[in-house]
């Protein structure tokens, strides 16, 4: 508008809309709709009736095709500003097998008036539900069963179906389809010996198992790693060996060769990795990542000492929602 970029909350690619500017940044503005005059072909009636007021969601209003192609876009476009990658690279979003009910744990919030729910975008305000669409039915059973009893509660409830009490994706379904394509991933680059990083209780660690000779993981929490141990011990699986340790400290714990190093670090990245990983000299690297930006970053960082971004799979782990997951597969020239 007038030369500025405006963003306009809940807007949908080719929406004619009617907005007002709410906050002004200088170089971009932010807007929100006061009414949709003509509404995009891609726009859709969202499934829940808190969308827009809850923060769970932001794209309940957009048809799912278009929450792909625009998670595959967003994710070029930043390789391309951010790291210099060409688009070229980036694959189609692999879809969630399921859009609705996917969540396997949520993290309820109560106020001060027994409200349970969820909190407002950018707001410590609850706004109170009675079902949440993207979480497993088996989850809003509970809170139906016991919402009176947690409305009495001075602090969050944590509810959950998976197993174990250490990190896992929460969309079930999607992690096992990631599964499988990281284990054809890892069969098309040497893989004799592999050192992953950030390796939680196993959850890549273990498929990655049935292909590799030889695989270090590393993670600082120890009681990942106690899991992952007990795990391996449970299941016979006697080629990973776990090691309790920041990611940047491989290099104390790890000798020899190393043909693949996998990673799947935080929202922040692996800045702080990028020196260890150079260091091991992998021939080929499969990152992991939860954001696009600071993944992108890094690459840009792995690309200076001569890993090559080959291919990028946007993941869509958290369908009706902006988040960007995606495994990308880079290899030394």
């Amino acid at each position: 508008m007038d030369g500025k970029k405006v963003f306009v909350e809940f807007a949908a690619p080719g929406d004619t809309l009617e907005i007002e500017i709410v906050r002004d940044h200088g170089s971009f503005a932010e807007a929100r709709i006061m009414r949709v005059i003509e509404p995009a072909p891609c726009r859709v009636m969202p499934a829940c009736p808190v969308f827009g007021r809850c923060g769970g969601c932001q794209w309940q209003h957009l048809s799912y095709a278009t929450q792909l192609e625009w998670k595959s876009r967003i994710l070029a476009e930043t390789l391309a500003r951010i790291g210099g990658i060409p688009e070229s690279h980036v694959l189609p979003a692999l879809p969630s097998p399921t859009q609705w009910n996917y969540r396997n744990r949520i993290q309820l919030h109560v106020d001060s008036k027994g409200r349970v729910g969820f909190y407002r975008p950018k707001s410590k305000e609850v706004v109170e539900f009675e079902r949440c669409y993207i979480a497993d039915e088996h989850l809003n059973e509970m809170l139906a069963a016991h919402r009176a009893e947690f409305a009495t509660r001075d602090r969050g409830v944590s509810l959950k179906v998976s197993d174990g009490p250490h990190f896992s994706q929460v969309n079930t379904a999607q992690n096992e389809a990631v599964q499988k394509i990281l284990i054809e991933w890892v069969s098309e680059v040497p893989h004799a010996r592999v050192v992953e990083l950030y390796a939680g209780s196993g959850n890549f660690t273990f498929p990655m198992a049935q292909v590799a000779t030889q695989i270090f993981a590393t993670e600082i929490d120890g009681r990942a790693i106690a899991a992952a141990k007990e795990r391996a011990t449970r299941e016979g699986v006697t080629n990973i060996e776990f090691i309790c340790a920041p990611a940047e400290r491989i290099l104390k714990k790890f000798k020899g060769p190393c043909d693949l190093v996998f990673l799947d670090p935080p929202r922040k990245g692996a800045a702080e990795a990028i020196e260890a990983i150079t260091a091991l000299g992998p021939k080929a690297i499969i990152y992991m990542s939860c954001d696009p930006a600071t993944m992108a970053r890094d690459v840009r960082t792995l690309a200076t000492s001569g890993w090559s971004l080959v291919k990028s799979l946007p993941i869509d782990m958290f369908p009706q929602t902006f988040h960007i997951e995606s495994l990308n597969l880079l290899v030394r020239q």
